[in-house]
């Protein structure tokens, strides 16, 4: 008995997106991941600037934050963007407009380094400064690119 071609065909074709699909969720996870790192070393940054400063706690916060700011541009690769199966509050308009996301990462980049270069001064009145203008170009990003998650 012969298996109808159309049959056969949609088969092949869902085989062959599985290694796809799968690219795009491990994608998701490790988006996921950076960005749940660098909230925890934002808000560690936030509670070590609330009491009694210290220093180094505030110094390893902001290489962790400025190390992700490195690292998010490999985050959002082709694909891993909102699609059937891959659960993401990334917006579509990053990949239809990469160069408006693009300059949002470049001024959270630069916000960062600012931080950790202030951070490395040991300036406590200049970090939370420097703090407050980080979450600010947070905000700017996520109220572009990102949808609201319950």
């Amino acid at each position: 008995m012969r298996k109808p071609v159309w049959n056969v065909f949609a088969a092949t074709v869902a085989l062959m997106s599985l290694p796809v699909m799968a690219a795009a969720v491990d994608s998701v996870r490790v988006r996921i991941a950076g960005y749940r790192e660098l909230g925890a070393a934002f808000k560690a940054a936030n509670d070590g600037l609330r009491g009694d400063a210290q220093i180094v706690l505030l110094q390893q916060s902001a290489r962790q934050i400025s190390n992700a700011a490195k690292q998010q541009y490999g985050w959002f690769p082709a694909g891993s963007g909102p699609q059937p199966g891959v659960k993401t509050a990334a917006k579509p308009i990053i990949w239809a407009n990469p160069g408006k996301f693009k300059a949002a990462q470049d001024a959270f980049a630069r916000q960062a380094e600012s931080f950790r270069k202030a951070a490395n001064g040991g300036n406590v009145a200049l970090l939370r400064v420097e703090v407050r203008k980080l979450g600010l170009t947070c905000k700017a990003c996520h109220s572009q690119f990102r949808t609201e998650v319950d």
